[in-house]
């Protein structure tokens, strides 16, 4: 449920990330970053929806995040093999 403060609508990292294709994570470092506002109510981080939309549209590149993402499956996968037929 969003909350507005200050005029602003804030809303969970987890459903903004969803709402845009994105991860928490990214969103995360990007709070991190100082690139999105953010306020913490307990537990909960709520992010400014309106600069995550933003930092979406403008900053983040989706082609370089899908292209890590492969990277790192890749190289668990590497590690995973090695780990085994170091165990037999």
């Amino acid at each position: 449920m969003p909350v507005t403060i200050d005029g602003k609508v804030y809303e969970l990292v987890s459903r903004v990330a969803q709402q845009l294709g994105t991860t928490r994570q990214t969103l995360y470092n990007a709070c991190k970053r100082g690139l999105i506002d953010f306020v913490v109510i307990g537990r909960q981080r709520l992010v400014d929806v309106q600069q995550a939309t933003e930092f979406v549209r403008n900053l983040y590149r989706r082609d370089i995040a899908a292209r890590m993402h492969r990277a790192w499956q890749r190289r668990k996968k590497r590690g995973a093999k090695e780990v085994s037929t170091d165990e037999a």
